[in-house]
């Protein structure tokens, strides 16, 4: 399976709507995909408005001996057509199937390798309509679980063509500097994409 598979795979449903039968259709394909990678993943139910949608989450426990940190890896499913509603056209390939695909492909590529820190796959839904799913999550958080988080990486709109040479935007706040200076390093070292920074983060 590819990127592009994953990306087809979930732009193909006519919506991702986040009170939609076909988002919780993609979101239940997600864990499975996320569990045959070897991940302990799961629906998780999120309220939105008066309804209720879920986030995928999916766990892999690091090797390091004692204590570990958690690194998050993040994307939103859901997508809207805010003139349609629940039923109206939005299959939503660049917002944001691109950015849940590469969560799904970065599980693929870190599945097998040992890693140090606990590492936790995040699909959230409710983010067209207020950031419900990201909300909710993070106030469920213990003391203890937001302490051991090392590092939050989201991805949004990540294969959108809008500029005439392939780029990569690297957004944070100054508190993130450490995370994008490395993630600015391992973009020119590995790949040939124009890479842009921005401290003011949407």
């Amino acid at each position: 399976t590819t990127y592009f598979d994953i990306l087809s795979t979930l732009a193909g449903h006519h919506t991702r709507h986040s009170l939609s039968a076909t988002f919780t259709a993609a979101a239940t394909w997600a864990v499975q995909k996320l569990n045959d990678m070897g991940y302990q993943a799961a629906l998780e139910p999120i309220t939105v408005g008066s309804g209720t949608s879920h986030n995928v989450v999916a766990n892999r426990q690091g090797q390091a001996p004692g204590s570990r940190d958690l690194v998050i890896v993040c994307a939103h499913l859901d997508s809207v057509n805010s003139a349609g509603g629940i039923s109206g056209a939005a299959p939503g390939a660049d917002d944001n199937a691109s950015g849940s695909a590469g969560v799904l492909e970065i599980g693929r590529g870190l599945a097998s390798p040992p890693t140090n820190h606990d590492l936790r796959l995040i699909v959230f839904g409710g983010a067209e309509q207020g950031l419900f799913g990201s909300k909710q999550y993070v106030n469920a958080l213990s003391a203890s679980e937001r302490a051991k988080v090392r590092a939050v990486i989201n991805m949004d709109m990540i294969a959108t063509v809008n500029t005439p040479y392939p780029t990569v935007l690297i957004e944070g706040a100054a508190i993130s500097q450490a995370v994008m200076n490395d993630l600015v390093a391992d973009a020119a070292a590995y790949t040939s994409l124009i890479v842009q920074t921005s401290l003011n983060p949407f």
